[in-house]
């Protein structure tokens, strides 16, 4: 924050005539639901109520500080880690041709947005010192635990720091191996073709031709239509760089050793030369083997070879972390059953699952550090002012900077800071994770003001630890998606079927 993104998509549903759910046909009308949401233009004001209704995918808040620690210390680290070097790797190459940024932007914009999110959650975690307050209620309940005769609720805490030192020691080859090395692409593929191999053992010829017709049916065209060949490469190599760095020598699966005794532990030439021989490498190659089939060919492949000391090696550590994330789930349970029981007269509120919820909060601005307020609105000013002509992500549209100048806002600009401006985005204290991204946000009166689809970079610890006096939630006006909609791409029309409160 500030944050000046209008985001908002609108789409029209479609039904049979009588209302129910149908597949396409000439016939089927716009769907009537049995009440949508009035439009309010007249704003809002600090301290006015909100009401989301949405979504949210998952939120622990009631993780124990050595979840916390592992998250930070761990985990988090790994997934930015990877990310952020594919992310580098796609960047560098979507920067060159649009065709490449067109066909990566889906995936960029994943993998960048769980990036973010990892370093906001390391970061935030530490600065507001959310296990620290973790610690001081586990202490409580240590204490409070060894007045009941209650063999779980005394040994809880104990249980889960031993499991997360187990699943600290167990991270880097488990999620190594999953990401750099089961992840990438050309593995992918080559595991599709292992049950080839074992059912070929077997000289059962039915068998087989089940399985290749299997592989026959496989969408390998698109695979390969989807992705940009030096990007593919270029990540096979640099994951296995970071894998190598960053796993401990005696957790590494064996293939490394083989790059280091043939390839002199060259990983580059390693990796040209699997996308030379692999059968696995290109759509010619692969097609080329289904027309005639060998499981000799399948086991002698590098990329099969690597496959099998990637399984060998995550099947060395796998029942060990799997019993350490067992231990965590039943022992994460007793110690909020304890919770619960230590403290009778409080409400706990269960942790976001994806189901339906409502949040209620405020309109509020916040002091984000020592001497930084941040006001509760934001607005085109500040779209002017952030303008990149050229760049894909700050680049203003002609249009929009012709209304902008000439203040021609219709009934949705307002006078604000002695000017006629359109406001963009809005705070409230409402409480939303990462699954409520368009969620109606609302007045008191139960008209629609906005749409929920973000929070601050203060939020980012807000999944383990809600922090009132710092989280916000981040607002697109719907002002601002009706005056896009209206003024900037004349859809007039679509103005007109809604109920607007003026």
């Amino acid at each position: 924050w500030p944050r000046h993104t209008g985001d908002f998509s609108v789409f029209r549903v479609y039904c049979a005539p009588d209302g129910t759910p149908a597949e396409y046909h000439e016939k089927n009308v716009p769907y009537t639901p049995k009440h949508h949401l009035p439009i309010s233009l007249k704003g809002y004001q600090p301290d006015d109520f909100t009401m989301i209704w949405g979504f949210p995918g998952t939120t622990e808040r009631y993780l124990s500080s050595y979840g916390i620690d592992y998250n930070v210390e761990e985990f988090y680290p790994i997934i930015v880690d990877l990310f952020g070097k594919q992310l580098e790797i796609m960047d560098e190459y979507m920067a060159q041709d649009d065709a490449v940024r067109i066909m990566y932007a889906d995936n960029h914009a994943g993998l960048a947005n769980t990036w973010k999110n990892f370093i906001g959650q390391i970061e935030m975690l530490r600065k507001n010192k959310v296990a620290e307050t973790k610690i001081a209620l586990e202490n409580k309940y240590s204490k409070w635990a060894t007045t009941v005769k209650n063999k779980e609720y005394n040994e809880a805490l104990p249980n889960l720091e031993k499991a997360y030192e187990t699943l600290g020691k167990l991270s880097k080859p488990m999620y190594y191996a999953s990401i750099a090395g089961m992840g990438l692409d050309i593995v992918q593929m080559a595991s599709y073709f292992q049950d080839y191999v074992a059912v070929a053992q077997t000289k059962d010829q039915k068998a087989i031709d089940s399985v290749l017709d299997i592989l026959k049916a496989q969408p390998w065209e698109e695979a390969f239509a989807t992705s940009y060949q030096p990007i593919v490469e270029k990540t096979f190599a640099e994951m296995l760089k970071l894998y190598k760095k960053n796993v401990p020598a005696e957790q590494l699966p064996s293939f490394f050793s083989f790059i280091d005794q043939k390839y002199k532990g060259n990983i580059d030439a390693f990796t040209a030369d699997v996308y030379k021989k692999s059968i696995f490498a290109s759509l010619e190659s692969i097609q080329a083997f289904l027309e005639k089939p060998s499981a000799a060919k399948v086991e002698k492949d590098m990329v099969t070879t690597m496959f099998n000391s990637l399984m060998e090696n995550v099947m060395q550590y796998r029942a060990e972390f799997k019993k350490a994330s067992t231990i965590v789930a039943t022992n994460d349970r007793w110690f909020v059953k304890g919770l619960r029981e230590m403290n009778p007269d409080k409400m706990y509120y269960p942790d976001a699952n994806s189901t339906l919820r409502m949040s209620y909060g405020s309109v509020q601005d916040y002091d984000a550090r020592d001497a930084v307020h941040y006001d509760y609105v934001c607005t085109m000013k500040g779209i002017m002012e952030k303008e990149i002509p050229g760049d894909i992500e700050f680049d203003v549209p002609k249009r929009l900077k012709e209304l902008y100048e000439e203040e021609d806002f219709g009934d949705y600009g307002v006078e604000i800071n002695g000017r006629k401006d359109v406001i963009t985005c809005f705070l409230s204290t409402n409480d939303i994770t990462g699954g409520n991204s368009g969620s109606p946000i609302m007045n008191g009166k139960g008209e629609l003001i906005g749409l929920a689809f973000d929070g601050n970079w203060e939020a980012m610890s807000g999944d383990i630890n809600f922090e009132p006096k710092l989280q916000r939630t981040i607002n697109v006006d719907i002002r601002y998606v009706l005056f896009v909609i209206d003024k900037f791409a004349g859809a007039k029309n679509l103005i007109d079927e809604l109920t607007i409160v003026k």
